[in-house]
């Protein structure tokens, strides 16, 4: 099941997740993320590959950590990355291939994802939840 919302504020754009997996709450995520900065950019081809591994203190601090180091190598290289291939993902770790195609400038710039009201919980359905502002 995928589910994501957009909840607008003046200076920041909230995510609402819904997600029946951990991997599929990332991947939720990171496509949220995606079409903020860049609409459809994830109809395109995604070929540009990049590497992400790295460690937290638990699920919420992994993904913000996640969306942040993603965040930062679109930034740095004009990427939007739309899809994701786990090679290992734990609650304090994840090794991954993230998939992008190169944009020439962004319909939102992220500044920042915040760890602000972000806390991945299990539903009263068995399916993980959490909310992702984005500083805008």
């Amino acid at each position: 099941m995928k589910n994501f919302e957009l909840i607008e504020h003046t200076a920041d754009v909230r995510l609402k997740i819904e997600a029946s997996t951990l991997e599929e709450l990332f991947e939720i995520a990171l496509s949220g993320m995606a079409e903020i900065i860049k609409k459809d950019v994830c109809q395109n081809e995604c070929t540009i590959q990049k590497e992400i591994n790295l460690n937290s203190i638990d699920p919420t601090a992994l993904l913000v950590d996640f969306l942040s180091e993603v965040l930062s190598i679109t930034h740095s290289e004009k990427i939007v990355f739309c899809k994701i291939n786990f090679e290992e993902l734990i609650d304090t770790k994840i090794r991954c291939i993230v998939f992008g195609a190169k944009v020439d400038g962004f319909d939102e710039d992220i500044k920042a994802v915040t760890f602000h009201e972000a806390e991945i919980k299990k539903t009263s359905k068995g399916n993980f939840e959490t909310i992702i502002i984005f500083d805008i």
